[in-house]
């Protein structure tokens, strides 16, 4: 069975020897995966790897995601045998292009988020659906969605046993605490993976609806990341509260809260075996990409 590969250890080398990808601290072997059991290769941070590594993983249709070393997305380098859906890509430039087709699909995404807020919260949220259903612009549809992640990350805050942790509202860049340290960093893990998905799907993941362009920002990737984001965070809340992970396990800076890295992989264990592994994610992902594409196909 085919796995994913995290290399996390900073100043490693990554080689090809033989059938293998071998990882070098200096010169000592430190770690080695035949090439037939990888599927993909998360590498974070200051970790350098060959040519004729970065060859030989491509060459088994197998794909490099660059992170930093507390998970924000940098790059994926993949393979040339990726599904060319051109109808695709041409029905989301139109749609992109159509004002009022373009504010349906932003929609989409806002409303099942909603949707899922509420089961996670157990409240109904009607009066904002119905504002949702009722707007005419973009910036309205940007409030409600704000204002569905306010009250949802308030609710969230009060789920945390340790109140030490010192979460109190959603920051980031940088995140002052380790609930939303680690918040930050499972947005950007699933983030890569949707980015990869998408493309290998036909779509370009830089044309969004809900999110905007910006930068080098994949915004169908984001977009699609509403999706999930409440699953997400339920998975970091989890983490805390069975004290998977504490306080302890984080060091502070000006530059922010970080993971600290002897507990980067033991994390990322966890993560691949809550997300990656469990079918029933890729699964949804098919389920919300196949709801999208009938947006796209709807001309109503």
């Amino acid at each position: 069975m085919k796995e994913i590969i995290f290399i996390t250890k900073q100043g490693t080398k990554i080689k090809r020897k033989d059938n293998q990808l071998v990882v070098y601290l200096k010169d000592s072997k430190v770690g080695a995966f035949p090439i037939n059991r990888i599927k993909k290769v998360f590498i974070f941070g200051n970790i350098e790897i060959s040519m004729p590594a970065i060859n030989f993983v491509l060459s088994k249709n197998a794909e490099i995601y660059l992170l930093s070393t507390t998970g924000k997305f940098k790059g994926l380098i993949t393979h040339t045998k990726l599904e060319s859906n051109y109808n695709l890509r041409l029905k989301q430039y139109e749609i992109y292009t159509d004002e009022k087709r373009n504010l349906k699909t932003a929609k989409f995404f806002v409303f099942r988020k909603i949707e899922n807020i509420e089961k996670f919260t157990g409240t109904k949220l009607t009066d904002l659906k119905k504002l949702l259903i009722n707007s005419e612009n973009y910036n309205e549809v940007l409030g409600i969605e704000g204002t569905a992640s306010s009250f949802f990350f308030t609710v969230l805050r009060d789920e945390i046993k340790d109140k030490n942790l010192g979460f109190e509202r959603r920051e980031y860049r940088p995140s002052k605490d380790p609930v939303n340290a680690l918040l930050s960093f499972v947005y950007s893990l699933f983030y890569s993976l949707l980015f990869s998905i998408l493309q290998a799907k036909g779509f370009d993941p830089y044309i969004g609806y809900l999110h905007k362009k910006r930068g080098t920002h994949a915004v169908l990737a984001s977009d699609f990341m509403e999706l999930f984001r409440v699953e997400l965070s339920k998975f970091v809340i989890a983490i805390f509260n069975n004290e998977i992970l504490v306080k302890d396990d984080f060091e502070f800076s000006s530059n922010g809260c970080y993971l600290k890295e002897e507990n980067l992989r033991k994390f990322l264990e966890i993560f691949k075996t809550h997300f990656i592994d469990n079918k029933r994610y890729l699964i949804e992902t098919e389920k919300a990409i196949s709801e999208f594409v009938k947006v796209l196909e709807n001309r109503g």
